[in-house]
């Protein structure tokens, strides 16, 4: 997530709200509830696709007429007119259409214009729908043009109902010196988050922490994300907070010297020092493949029902719900890593590991995904701005597994395999991770590109039931 405004928000309490949250919660929505949820993400569906379907028939309108010019050798500039993707044109031009002042706003049985349930659900649905349409579009435009980096992204998919996760935004629109008992967005209770249009949803888990950093107006909520996983809706709440107090920022307990931290298969990773004295091992707790087995079973039980059946929904739901378990496993033991690291260590050193491209290793593909080695490195991340503590990273190629930690020689061949190095020169016998965790902390960056210390990714905290 982005920084939302170019200044730092200021609080009712004079406190400086910069540092990017998110907190989730799991939900215990009733039935009316359940039903309007389902209707929100199916209106973020429909209008999503409405966008799209609107820039593609315009696209393809002039790609025909520019065609056809260039075959009578006139100007190829089309007489069909573009259309903006910005998100304000999409708002207005989608509440305009549903509203029934559009020329082409659908008409009804009864011969009134516009959509008959537009008044059931929130407005911020639609517009904020009509956001993620341009936004995607934009990445779209971007990465045409070679002005985006990583893997190129083609036109925006049509989203399908049984293809794409319920989920929905709503904006809390206050601001934040205003109380947080007069926002449309607050919690009612120990147990309860008020949400326009739905009342008070329960909540599983304790909401202390976040009520409290809203009353002493520590924390203030842009938006709140309600998704879909497993049967299950969960809230995402995000928004701006206070930075840590300078005493969390600089602990004098922490390890002064350079730890480095090697990510592997084995176990989740190894931490060790320039000095070459083990930091701690956390191993990994192998979640995919402890429940390798029940995914199987549910596997094949959703192949053997009916397509469009009850049994086949109940089937898929139980597959999705050990899928949930396992991801919910193994984020819990990253964020306890990763908190570890940063509140034991000043100054921390991980590899830049190619990750997409290691799982393309059909060897290997599983074992790195349950490894989650590309979470571990975004937690660290974030987590290290929010207390002061210094990342390095590691060039790719530096052969952190293949130099000896005791006399500096490098192997030419090492298979993964071998999980014990043995030096040939100095005759050195040590792990493969450790040895590889104390070349990272002896590492030294040579851009000021490979330190981070302002890194702006939010934050996840789980409360889940």
């Amino acid at each position: 997530m982005t920084q939302r405004t170019t200044t730092p928000l200021i609080s009712s309490s004079g406190q400086v709200l910069s540092r990017a949250v998110t907190f989730q919660f799991a939900l215990d929505p009733n039935v009316e509830q359940r039903i309007i949820f389902a209707k929100c993400a199916g209106a973020r569906r429909y209008t999503v696709n409405h966008h799209l379907a609107r820039v593609k028939a315009n696209l393809d309108a002039r790609s025909t007429e520019r065609e056809a010019l260039s075959e009578c050798g006139e100007s190829p500039e089309p007489s069909t007119p573009s259309l903006s993707w910005s998100a304000f044109s999409f708002i207005n031009e989608f509440n305009a259409w549903k509203n029934g002042e559009a020329e082409d706003s659908p008409v009804n049985e009864d011969g009134s214009c516009g959509l008959a349930w537009r008044h059931e659900l929130p407005g911020d649905v639609f517009e904020c729908a009509s956001v993620d349409a341009a936004q995607a579009l934009e990445n779209f435009a971007a990465s045409r043009r070679g002005k985006r980096s990583g893997s190129p992204v083609g036109f925006p998919r049509f989203q399908a109902k049984a293809k794409v996760t319920p989920s929905f935004r709503l904006r809390n629109r206050a601001t934040p010196g205003r109380a947080p008992s007069s926002q449309p967005i607050r919690f009612s209770g120990p147990s309860h988050l008020r949400l326009p249009k739905f009342g008070p949803v329960k909540l599983f888990g304790s909401t202390r922490k976040v009520r409290r950093m809203i009353d002493a107006g520590r924390f203030h909520v842009y938006s709140v994300t309600l998704t879909q996983r497993a049967g299950g809706w969960t809230v995402s709440l995000t928004g701006v907070a206070t930075e840590f107090h300078q005493a969390e920022r600089s602990r004098a307990n922490r390890h002064a010297l350079p730890v480095g931290v090697d990510r592997g298969i084995i176990s989740l990773c190894v931490a060790a020092d320039a000095n070459g004295i083990p930091f701690e091992r956390f191993e990994g707790v192998k979640t995919l493949k402890q429940a390798h087995a029940s995914l199987k079973a549910a596997n094949q039980t959703l192949a053997r029902t009916k397509p469009g059946s009850k049994g086949r929904q109940r089937a898929r739901a139980r597959l999705a719900k050990t899928h949930r378990k396992v991801a919910n496993s193994r984020r819990h033991l990253v964020h306890q890593t990763s908190k570890a690291l940063v509140d034991r260590c000043q100054v921390l050193v991980i590899e830049d590991l190619n990750v997409a491209g290691m799982v393309k290793n059909r060897h290997l593909a599983r074992s790195i995904s349950d490894a989650a080695m590309g979470e571990l490195s975004r937690q660290l991340h974030y987590k290290a701005r929010w207390h002061g503590v210094e990342v390095r990273v590691a060039d790719r190629f530096f052969p952190s597994s293949k130099t000896c930690s005791g006399c500096g020689e490098v192997k030419t061949n090492l298979g993964l395999s071998t999980r014990t190095y043995s030096c040939e020169v100095c005759g050195l016998v040590i792990d493969r991770d450790l040895n590889a965790a104390i070349n990272l902390a002896r590492w030294r960056p040579k851009e000021p590109s490979e330190v981070s210390l302002l890194d702006s990714t939010p934050a996840l905290f789980l409360s889940t039931a």
